[in-house]
């Protein structure tokens, strides 16, 4: 019964002072729910400075000026950005295509859709994501999609990643893009699309068979 009852009291602990993956927030209630949750955490007796093994203390990203106020991504997150935006245009155009004899190409009216979907609609849950003390950005596609920790999404980041992929239109033009979707072969769109985003390191990391959309 010891044993039990420690496992149950430390998952209380965990569960009160942490919150769930999908906590999604806005900036302007980030460095009160950080006080709130460093409070809570020692009312329990954690220090939320020295953890101990069974605790855990999920806290908002601390954000730089330059996450706070520009109104562009980021340079430290522009590649996860444009690999957001290259998983969401594979996404659109596998749906499509569903849609469109076998063997069909996409009309570029279908491409011009699948492109002001992608850019208005498809990129409104990222964020910046807290996990052990470093930011990353964060949703479907990305690395850290599944990592836990308190999502810091919506407002500026769903504008900038907007922003970022009508830039990705007007340096490639939305009939480019599906140019190298289909030229892509197994490989992410990301490697081709995200040249002027990501570094050559990063990009030779996308380098495997992609993920089933």
């Amino acid at each position: 019964m010891g044993l039990r009852s420690g496992y149950f009291t430390n998952f209380c602990k965990l569960v009160c002072i942490a919150l769930a993956v999908h906590t999604v927030l806005v900036s302007g209630d980030m460095k009160k729910l950080r006080e709130t949750m460093e409070k809570k955490a020692r009312e329990q007796g954690i220090d939320p400075n020295n953890l101990k093994p069974g605790e855990s203390l999920m806290i908002p990203p601390e954000l730089t000026d330059e996450e706070e106020g520009s109104r562009h991504m980021p340079e430290a997150h522009r590649c996860d950005g444009c690999t957001a935006v290259a998983f969401q245009f594979e996404k659109a155009f596998g749906k499509a295509l569903k849609h469109v004899k076998k063997g069909q190409p996409l009309s570029l009216a279908d491409v011009l859709d699948v492109a002001d979907l992608v850019c208005d609609k498809r990129l409104k849950e990222y964020g910046l994501k807290n996990i052990n003390g470093e930011k990353y950005l964060s949703g479907e596609g990305l690395p850290k999609e599944k990592e836990p920790g308190i999502l810091e999404a919506g407002g500026k980041w769903d504008a900038r990643l907007s922003t970022l992929c009508r830039e990705l239109i007007e340096m490639y033009e939305e009939d480019g893009i599906y140019d190298f979707y289909r030229a892509k072969g197994m490989e992410k769109l990301a490697v081709s699309l995200c040249t002027a985003y990501c570094s050559p390191e990063q990009l030779n990391a996308m380098k495997t068979p992609k993920e089933e959309l």
